[in-house]
C-alpha cells in the first residue's frame, strides 16, 4: 500500500537537535500551495536535521509561508530569498546556493512542489549509509500524484517500459554502467553524503546541465556506487505548472536540442570521471539523447559532428528517410 503523510501529525523531536546530520536542500518557486506540507514531511523525520531552502523569486505567497516557518523553528529552517530569479538565468541553484552552507554529514533533496511519505525516510537511508561508507548514493521509490487530481497516484518507478529492465522491486545496488538503465529516479528521494562532494571534478562544478537531478546521481554514483531501498518514501507532484516537467513539455524544438546536447556533454564527461570503466552502458545512454539531439536541430548542419553523424547512420533507413524528409519540409513550415 502506498503511504500518505498526515501533515496535522506533529513534528517529531528528533528533527530539532543540533548539530544536523541531515542537510534537507529544497529549491521553491511559487510552491505556495504545497510548500507547508513539504516542510511538515521534513519536520516529521526522527534524524536532526536543517532545512536550506533557496526561494527563487517567488511571487505567490511562499516566502510568507517560508518566512513563518523560519520564525517557529529557527534553529531548523534556514530560507535565503532572491529578488530575481536564477534558474532561469541557468544558475545551478543547489550547488550554488545549498550545498555550500550544508553542515550535515548527510545532503537530502527535495523540491517545494513534492513532500516525503514516510517519517522513516531518513532513518532508513542514513542507517544503510552509515553500514555503507563506500556508498555515494541512496534513493528510493516514490509515488507520482496529479497536482489537479484528475488521475490516481502510481508507483515512481519503473517510470517507462523503457526504464522497466533496470528497476528492482528490492533492496539493489548500481554501478555507474547500470544505472544508466534508470532514465528517471525520484529527486525528493536523493541522500548522499556531503563528503562525497569533494570527489567530484571541476566538470561537475564549472559545466551547467539542465538535467541537475540526473548529474548529480551520474557523477555521484561515479565516485562510487548506488543503493536502491525498496520503500515508497516521497511524493512527486506532476502537472505542476512551474515544474521543470510541464516546462520542458512546453519547450520549442530549438530548446529540446539544446538540452539534450548539453546533457550528453555531461553524460561524456562522467565517462571520464570514471576512466571509462563503463563507457559501453554509458555510450548508449548518451547516444539516446545524442538522437533526440538529432531530431530536433535547427538544421542539418548538426550531422557534421561525428557523434551525430554515427548516431544518425546507425537509424534504420525508414528513419533515415523520416528525418531527410522532416529536413526537407522545415523551411516550408518556419
Amino acid at each position: 500500500m502506498i503511504p500518505v503523510f498526515d501533515p496535522a501529525a506533529p513534528a517529531a523531536s528528533g528533527c530539532v537537535a543540533t548539530p544536523p546530520l541531515v542537510s534537507v536542500c529544497m529549491t521553491a518557486y511559487n510552491h505556495a500551495p504545497y510548500i507547508a506540507q513539504a516542510l511538515e514531511s521534513f519536520l516529521a523525520q526522527d534524524v536532526p536535521i536543517e532545512i536550506l531552502v533557496h526561494d527563487d523569486a517567488s511571487t505567490d505567497g511562499t516566502q510568507d509561508i517560508l518566512r513563518d516557518y523560519a520564525r517557529r523553528y529557527p534553529d531548523v529552517v534556514r530560507p535565503l530569498f532572491e529578488t530575481e530569479n536564477q534558474y532561469s538565468r541557468g544558475v545551478a541553484i543547489d550547488p550554488t546556493f545549498n550545498y555550500p552552507r550544508a553542515r550535515g554529514k548527510y545532503i537530502a533533496l527535495c523540491e517545494g512542489d513534492d513532500c516525503w511519505c514516510d517519517p522513516h525516510k531518513l532513518r532508513r537511508q542514513v542507517d544503510y549509509m552509515e553500514a555503507h561508507p563506500d556508498c555515494t548514493f541512496c534513493f528510493t521509490n516514490g509515488v507520482i500524484r496529479d497536482a489537479d487530481g484528475r488521475a490516481p497516484d502510481r508507483p515512481f518507478l519503473p517510470y517507462s517500459e523503457k526504464d522497466a529492465p533496470g528497476y528492482f522491486a528490492a533492496d539493489h545496488t548500481y554501478t555507474l554502467g547500470d544505472f544508466c538503465a534508470l532514465n528517471f529516479v525520484p529527486t525528493a528521494t536523493f541522500l548522499f553524503p556531503r563528503s562525497a562532494l569533494d570527489r567530484l571534478p571541476p566538470s561537475f562544478w564549472d559545466k551547467p546541465c539542465p538535467h541537475g537531478d540526473l548529474k548529480l546521481r551520474m557523477y555521484l554514483t561515479a565516485a562510487g556506487y548506488a543503493a536502491y531501498l525498496h520503500a515508497f518514501t516521497c511524493v512527486y507532484r506532476e502537472n505542476v505548472r512551474t515544474g521543470a516537467m510541464s516546462q520542458w513539455s512546453r519547450e520549442s524544438g530549438r530548446r529540446v536540442y539544446e538540452r539534450s546536447r548539453s546533457v550528453a556533454e555531461m553524460l561524456g564527461d562522467v565517462d571520464e570521471f570514471s576512466q571509462k570503466r563503463y563507457t559501453e552502458q554509458v555510450g548508449r545512454f548518451r547516444d539516446w539523447y545524442l538522437y533526440v539531439m538529432l531530431w530536433n536541430a535547427p538544421s542539418a548542419r548538426v550531422l557534421r559532428e561525428p557523434d551525430a553523424r554515427r548516431v544518425y547512420r546507425a537509424l534504420p533507413l525508414s528513419r533515415r528517410l523520416t528525418y531527410r524528409l522532416k529536413r526537407l519540409l522545415a523551411p516550408l513550415r518556419g
